[in-house]
């Protein structure tokens, strides 16, 4: 799980997109995975916005003449966002949590969203209602394909035969994309792609609970994997989230299984982790109870991490981990 070292192999993502990329230059899609290929292969500085206005042509240019939709009924750009948003997102987990190419990514929406806009009427399948929209500045298509991304089942090794390699290699496979998928979502939430969405603090204080609380799910055993992705919003996206959830109080909306931010808890939960995030470095220095499954191949990775998500913690709030004087002291 940890991160895999460059060689000349040519990456999932990439192989997973050229299965239909330049496969037919009429298929919206292989025309949308062609173009992505080019721009994530790229060395131009200036490719993420040649690359938006492409894809803001295609609309009027390939997908409005000539893409019926489902059972012939037009889906206007409701339908180019989905299958457009739902093609860019699904490499993500295939991308390893620390390459640059997630970047790339997050940077192409960027400046899909500096584009000059339309004025339409989008479904919000979040609120099941129609929405006046301007793509691609504000529009509810976004936030829900990454939402749809992030429902993915947390991985478990229950049952699981570690002498197994077959199996140990579907469970790491799974742990592997759990990882690289929060690192997307964080890198998500840190350029606000979602700021619009109003549950947007949802699955990521989930995933960070599941890796960090030990009595959140307490059916899922903890694993290293979930340290991990908790790691990653507490490191990317660490500002955002302490800007708008600790120092904001935001609450927790539809979100009823998880205490949330509301009623004072955003700075205790806020410390509850940065205090979880240092055991967790103490007990793998000193050989001490972790409190979840940590392979020794991920060890090294997963300390660095920790300790790097701790130190960002505690330089967005000193005050709360200040250490007490005793009365001695003062």
């Amino acid at each position: 799980m940890s991160s895999p070292t460059k060689d000349t192999e040519e990456p999932e993502w990439l192989k997973l997109l050229q299965e239909h990329a330049n496969f037919d230059d009429k298929n919206i899609t292989c025309i949308i995975e062609t173009i992505l290929i080019r721009y994530l292969l790229s060395n131009d500085e200036e490719a993420a916005a040649t690359t938006a206005t492409k894809y803001d042509a295609i609309y009027s240019e390939v997908y409005e003449p000539n893409f019926n939709g489902y059972a012939g009924t037009k889906k206007g750009w409701s339908g180019y966002l989905s299958l457009f948003y739902g093609t860019l997102f699904r490499i993500v987990d295939l991308i390893p949590y620390d390459d640059p190419t997630q970047d790339k990514i997050v940077k192409l929406v960027v400046e899909l969203k500096k584009l000059p806009t339309h004025a339409c009427k989008i479904w919000n399948k979040a609120e099941f209602e129609w929405v006046d929209s301007l793509v691609w500045a504000r529009e509810p298509i976004l936030a829900w394909e990454l939402l749809k991304q992030e429902e993915m089942y947390p991985p478990h090794d229950e049952g699981l035969d570690w002498s197994d390699p077959s199996e140990v290699h579907d469970y790491e496979e799974g742990a592997t994309a759990w990882v690289n998928y929060h690192a997307f979502a964080a890198r998500c939430v840190a350029a606000g792609l979602n700021s619009g969405f109003k549950h947007r603090f949802d699955n990521p204080a989930m995933a960070i609970a599941l890796g960090l609380d030990a009595d959140y799910r307490p059916a899922y055993k903890k694993l290293d994997c979930h340290v991990m992705a908790a790691t990653q919003y507490l490191t990317i996206a660490a500002d955002v989230i302490d800007a708008e959830c600790v120092r904001k109080q935001l609450p927790p909306n539809r979100h009823h299984d998880w205490t949330g931010w509301a009623d004072g808890k955003g700075p205790a939960v806020w410390k509850r982790w940065g205090d979880r995030l240092k055991e967790i470095a103490e007990a793998i220095e000193g050989g001490g109870e972790l409190g979840f499954r940590l392979q020794d191949k991920n060890k090294e990775v997963v300390k660095d991490l920790v300790m790097r998500a701790r130190q960002k913690m505690v330089a967005l709030e000193p005050e709360l981990f200040a250490e007490k004087k005793t009365e001695a002291e003062e």
